[in-house]
């Protein structure tokens, strides 16, 4: 078996050059097209734009949604401190029943954490 290689000579001026030629052509066909359909993209845009930024108010909440939901699983604020203790894992139902179990017998959350290893 004889491998074939291909091999580019050009020099990067000429790859530029070509490259550049090429990006010109398909940006003057976009404006033939434009100037070709006009009428269409006249009444086409305003919906376009408004789905468009629908489109991405929707996706930056839930992307925002999302990052707090993370940041509220791995955090646990402390009220008497007003200082946020960072956990190693997301808690248990049962953990969190027994954390506030053990703060209404006047224990801190700092020490309840501390003796349940769930401190980073």
């Amino acid at each position: 078996m004889s491998k074939v290689i291909n091999v580019d000579f050009r020099t990067k001026e000429e790859k530029r050059a070509a490259f550049k030629a090429k990006l010109n052509e398909k940006i003057q066909d976009g404006k033939d097209w434009f100037m070709r359909n006009k009428e269409y993209v006249i009444t086409l845009t305003p919906v376009i734009v408004g789905g468009v930024t629908t489109i991405a108010k929707v996706v930056s909440k839930r992307v925002n949604l999302r990052k707090q939901e993370e940041l509220k699983d791995l955090y646990c604020y402390d009220r008497s401190l007003g200082h946020y203790w960072r956990l190693r894992r997301e808690l248990s139902n049962k953990e969190w029943l027994e954390i506030d179990q053990r703060k209404k017998n006047g224990e801190r959350l700092s020490d309840i954490l501390a003796e349940m290893k769930v401190l980073k």
